[in-house]
């Protein structure tokens, strides 16, 4: 089954493992805007999302991340 990351919780990763760049929720949702990112609406039933009601699959962020030099460990399938 394929994970899903919602941009709440991609800005989190990202601004946690970078002390010296902070990546807001807005940015990741910039990102979307611009295409960068393609994200899914998240169901009615998934609770939690933060300020975007949007979620990333998991290859497809891990892919972008990586061409923009992130360290795509952060979004490895395993529990948080």
């Amino acid at each position: 089954m394929e994970r899903y990351y919602t941009l709440s919780t991609i800005s989190r990763k990202l601004s946690a493992s970078n002390k010296t760049q902070f990546v807001t929720e807005d940015t990741v949702w910039k990102w979307v805007k611009q295409g960068i990112l393609k994200a899914e609406r998240v169901p009615d039933n998934v609770v939690d999302w933060g300020k975007y009601p949007y979620w990333v699959e998991e290859t497809q962020l891990q892919a972008v991340l990586q061409s923009m030099g992130y360290d795509i460990s952060l979004f490895c399938d395993k529990a948080d």
